[in-house]
């Protein structure tokens, strides 16, 4: 994983411990700063892609960042089990690219 993407990685590892040690019902800055490094990560991981490498980290990258987002605004109740769990998901895929 290039290292930029890592940095937009452990940036929004941060956010997201952030996010649940707060556990905001809803829209909390947490979660705002979560989306926009998973975000970034994103573009970077495609960027990487693009140049023929990354096979699975992508698909890895879109359900955290869904699962953010389902944190961020929730339709319901905030899924923190599923949130904790992307949590784990995003620190496998900072720590060893997503190949473990």
């Amino acid at each position: 994983m290039p290292a930029d993407a890592a940095a937009e990685g452990r940036a929004a590892l941060a956010a997201l411990d952030r996010a649940l040690a707060q556990r905001p019902e809803r829209d909390g800055q947490a979660f705002t700063d979560t989306t926009e490094h998973l975000c970034r990560m994103r573009d970077l991981l495609i960027a990487e892609r693009r140049r023929g490498g990354g096979p699975g980290r992508l698909e890895v990258l879109n359900a955290i960042i869904s699962t953010a987002l389902a944190g961020h605004f929730p339709l319901g109740q905030t899924p923190w089990d599923e949130v904790e769990q992307a949590r784990g998901a995003l620190r496998r895929l900072v720590e060893d690219g997503g190949e473990g």
